[in-house]
């Protein structure tokens, strides 16, 4: 199984810690997405997307990346770091885009990371330890999910 996790993480480099630990417990490559172009897509089984929430939303150049892909069924999941907790919300558009682009979503991941509003730090220690070890435990999930739907 091969999974690309694409990844835009800027200022505190919080989304790449996601992503580097949840490729320490699955066969992951970390891709950043100004070096996407290095990897074809389609020679992996999962692809997931993640970034730092800015206003609410995933970073214009990951979304941007997303409005350009392929219309090709294929297997996907979304993750985020944010100052706030509104995983879920946050995480929302950017899946609708994805399944607009006939991507089956396997799941959600988000958690806190450090950040700052108006010059003030938000969630410091953040993301932490168990942040980490939940992120690894949803790449592990992803994977069954993704066996379990190409066994159907």
């Amino acid at each position: 199984m091969k999974i690309l996790i694409v990844v835009k993480s800027k200022h505190q480099g919080n989304t790449q810690k996601i992503a580097e630990a949840m490729a320490e417990v699955a066969p992951v490559t970390i891709a950043m997405l100004e070096d996407l172009k290095c990897y074809k897509l389609s020679e992996f089984d999962i692809v997931g997307f993640g970034s730092g929430i800015y206003f609410g939303k995933h970073d214009n150049e990951l979304i941007k990346c997303v409005k350009g892909l392929c219309n090709k069924k294929a297997y996907s999941f979304v993750f985020s770091t944010s100052s706030s907790k509104n995983f879920r919300k946050n995480n929302s558009s950017l899946i609708k885009l994805l399944e607009s682009k006939n991507k089956v979503v396997l799941g959600s991941f988000g958690c806190l990371g450090y950040g700052k509003l108006l010059f003030i730090p938000i969630s410091r220690n953040h993301p932490d330890i168990d942040d980490f070890e939940g992120a690894q435990k949803f790449i592990l999930d992803i994977i069954e999910r993704y066996k379990f739907q190409r066994n159907d």
